[in-house]
């Protein structure tokens, strides 16, 4: 990776939300499946390493998102120190915007 990119870190809710959505995967669909996921969260890490403000903001809370399969990957950027942290994970039919925002905008 070069220099311009962005180091990500994962908060301790997104590692739980990771491997929530890894166990669904696999009691649901398999391993092969799981891993398949997991190969999406690989190339999302790449992408956003390198594209951090490619997401849109949520309202104006300074937090993006990006879909990651039938996911959506909530994280904010910090732009001083080249830090990207992942935050949470949220099925795409949930009403995640209202869990961080506190209403339907």
């Amino acid at each position: 990776m070069s220099s311009n990119n962005y180091k990500v870190v994962v908060a301790n809710a997104f590692a739980d939300d990771i491997e929530e959505a890894v166990t669904y995967y696999e009691t649901q669909s398999g391993k092969k499946s799981a891993a398949r996921f997991l190969e999406k969260y690989d190339s999302f890490l790449e992408l956003v390493s390198r594209l951090p403000g490619h997401g849109p903001l949520i309202g104006d809370s300074g937090l993006r998102w990006r879909q990651l399969g039938v996911f959506i990957v909530v994280y904010k950027v910090d732009e001083a120190n080249n830090l990207v942290t992942l935050l949470r994970l949220y099925y795409l039919s949930t009403n995640w915007r209202y869990r961080i925002l506190g209403s339907s905008e």
